[in-house]
């Protein structure tokens, strides 16, 4: 792919993505699945990072799935054998995940998930893997390019870049700020950032630890009077206090690291072979809007928060999924009225939700006698199918459903679940349907797919009747075992944008195709 010449001088794109973690990587290549000239701008090189674990849950492996990416991830991590391992682990005990330190996610799931385990993945690993998708994609990704600033008209976004060469600029009809909590993006269009401050710091490096006396530190998380301490299987340690100093912008210390995990586990200890130590706290913040004009934002850079439960990252991927195919329709000139806004409008309720949970996470795990009354109820509630399944898909992004259509069908705003299908070309999968990236029109009655629908009485006129579509949405006749439904109309991040259960009325099939992918094309008869 490459790029236009402005009018007035200087490369021009249609979107630039300040960022090139994996939020602005998989955002490059979801446009680059409909053509859309992409640039991501990325200060660091190409590599480099904090070798950190990032969990990966189960929305985000489905909808890695509908996009073919799935089985080159779950060979990544296999790769790995401490987390494949711990992984395992957690799986052959019935459980998959915490919240606040308390591991009993998954054991009374009442619906099995479609994928139940998760994958642990280290995130030089997933931006590698991310990086390769947007280079195979043909999305331009450049490294030691900072952005520092932006102007932005009713044509579009001049973005201010840094290199090592100089100072210069690029030209973007929209600009993407994927660039982190600190986003220049997000403070250059004056979009506010609301929210509380720290109550506790969290310290995290990698190293030996060596205790004054013998023994060794427990492994795994452990509550104290004094914090949490912890050891993760990827050779991570951490500990959390809730004495916050007052210094938080200085770098974090080896030394900073061992005199916090003395204080919590009571135990003198040296610390050696530290390969990086870093920083955080509980503060969370979120964007006030998601949209101003032609910038938007998105990942960390829309939303902070405490990192319980690993939820960060799926947040930022799962933005990524619902923002690429809205944002490629406004570049090509397809998108209906109010598509792109609605972005903000899905969006920023989930991260709410996030927000609000974490904030729950901290308070549970304070330490003190009520906060241990308190866990100890929790432990007891978890146990209860309901509460752990209301518990798992906030958690796993599992019960993220979206406003509903006019027409109200249960479906409707739903993540659509996997199902073998079968087509006159053989048998295949809704989840394999979707890998294109664009909006998926299936009949599953068979009608129109050489199976036993009843003709004229099932989907098959209808599909015909959205040929004017065909040029942006895939249209297949099918049939499934048990059909959700007689015909759905399935959004490119998974998610239904309309349903119907009987005889397809082409009026109301019509008017969810415009709603969602825009009036019909030259197809139409």
């Amino acid at each position: 792919m490459t790029s236009t010449e402005h009018p007035l001088g200087g490369e021009h794109f249609d979107v630039v993505i300040a960022g090139g973690g994996p939020v602005g990587l998989l955002l490059a290549a979801e446009l680059r699945l409909h053509g859309v000239a992409t640039l991501v701008l990325e200060r660091g090189r190409r590599g480099q990072g904090e070798p950190r674990t990032l969990a990966l849950h189960s929305r985000t492996l489905e909808t890695l799935d509908r996009r073919g990416m799935l089985a080159e991830f779950t060979r990544a991590q296999e790769t790995l054998p401490g987390l494949a391992d711990f992984r395992r682990e957690l799986a052959d005990g019935g459980a998959r995940g915490h919240f606040a330190g308390l591991f009993r996610l998954g054991r009374h799931s009442a619906e099995p998930a479609e994928q139940p385990h998760g994958l642990l993945l280290p995130h030089e690993v997933l931006k590698e893997l991310l990086a390769r998708r947007a280079d195979d994609l043909g999305a331009v990704v450049r490294y030691d390019q900072e952005v520092t600033g932006l102007a932005q008209d009713g044509d579009g976004v001049t973005v201010r870049v840094r290199t090592a060469d100089g100072d210069g600029a690029v030209r973007g009809g929209f600009l993407v700020g994927c660039d982190g909590g600190r986003s220049v993006v997000r403070k250059a269009a004056g979009i506010g950032f609301p929210g509380t401050g720290p109550s506790l710091v969290s310290r995290m490096g990698r190293g030996r630890i060596e205790v004054h006396g013998g023994g060794e530190l427990p492994g795994g998380w452990q509550r104290t009077d004094g914090g949490w301490f912890m050891r993760m299987p990827d050779g991570r340690i951490a500990v959390t206090e809730w004495e916050v100093p007052e210094d938080l912008e200085s770098p974090a210390t080896s030394d900073e690291l061992a005199r916090g995990i003395e204080r919590v586990t009571g135990r003198r200890i040296t610390l050696t072979g530290v390969d990086f130590v870093t920083r955080f706290t509980d503060s969370a913040r979120q964007a006030a809007r998601y949209r101003a004009g032609r910038v938007l934002l998105a990942g960390d850079a829309a939303h902070i928060h405490f990192p319980a439960g690993g939820q960060g990252v799926n947040l930022g991927l799962q933005d990524a999924f619902n923002l690429g195919w809205k944002l490629a329709a406004e570049c090509l000139g397809r998108a209906p009225e109010g598509l792109l806004d609605s972005y903000e409008a899905e969006r920023h309720p989930v991260a709410a939700q996030v927000l609000a949970n974490t904030r729950a996470q901290v308070a549970l795990m304070r330490p003190g006698p009520q906060v241990d009354a308190l866990r100890a109820l929790f432990t007891d509630l978890m146990g209860m199918d309901e509460v752990n399944k209301y518990l798992s898909d906030i958690i796993y992004g599992t019960g993220i459903r979206y406003a509903a259509g006019p027409d109200g069908h249960p479906l409707a705003g739903g993540f659509a679940r996997d199902l073998p299908v079968a087509t006159a070309d053989g048998t295949t999968r809704l989840a394999e349907l979707l890998r294109p990236g664009r909006p998926l029109l299936l009949g599953l009655d068979g009608s129109g797919a050489g199976g036993s629908g009843t003709g004229g009485s099932g989907t098959g006129g209808a599909l015909k009747a959205a040929a004017g579509w065909a040029d942006r949405v895939e249209i297949v006749a099918g049939e499934a075992p048990v059909p959700p439904a007689a015909a759905l109309l399935v959004r490119p991040d998974g998610y239904v944008a309309w349903a119907s259960d009987g005889p397809v009325a082409e009026e109301a099939l019509r008017a969810a195709l415009t709603a969602w992918c825009g009036p019909e094309g030259p197809g139409a008869e």
